[in-house]
């Protein structure tokens, strides 16, 4: 009732036509395409090897066989049913030996409860929100640490100084 699985599709890495369109497997993006398979917005799941992480994607994009992608987000919000899966434990549900796999059939018969759309769209953009911040913060603190590296690089390496004037 929340939503409808789907396996990936297969697309081996030498028949893919190098594009712009990302290519998800279970531990995400394995590479690039030309032609997307689903159109965004999008949700996957690890199904074989790596399960239940999760992934939102806001392109069009490629779900690799590996996956179990949203097929139909029924009445539920998106990046909603991108919070849930990814908070659900789905080793418990490991139908594989020797690799970890997931089973769809198993899970779709989960029995959860979920609030109503308009609660599911305000939750959702709550933590949307916090997480943008924290990948906004992630890039500064990127950027820090190159211009840190950078300088130290120029006085302790390079031993250009600067003088009083800022100038090297």
């Amino acid at each position: 009732e929340v939503c409808v699985l789907q396996r990936g599709f297969d697309l081996p890495s030498d028949k893919r036509i190098r594009g712009t369109v990302p290519v998800y497997a279970s531990n995400g993006i394995n590479g690039w395409c030309d032609v997307p398979k689903v159109k965004k917005p999008g949700v996957v799941t690890g199904r074989s090897g790596k399960l239940g992480n999760s992934f939102y994607i806001n392109t069009d994009y490629w779900p690799l066989n590996t996956t179990l992608w949203v097929k139909e987000f029924k009445d539920s919000d998106p990046y909603f049913v991108y919070l849930l899966l990814s908070s659900l434990n789905f080793e418990d549900f490991n139908a594989g030996s020797s690799v970890p796999t997931l089973n769809r059939n198993h899970i779709h018969s989960l029995e959860i409860v979920i609030p109503k759309y308009k609660e599911q769209k305000l939750i959702a953009g709550a933590i949307k929100s916090l997480d943008d911040k924290i990948e906004l913060n992630r890039k500064m603190n990127k950027t820090l640490e190159n211009i840190a590296k950078a300088i130290f690089k120029r006085w302790f390496v390079d031993f250009e100084f600067p003088n009083e004037n800022g100038q090297p």
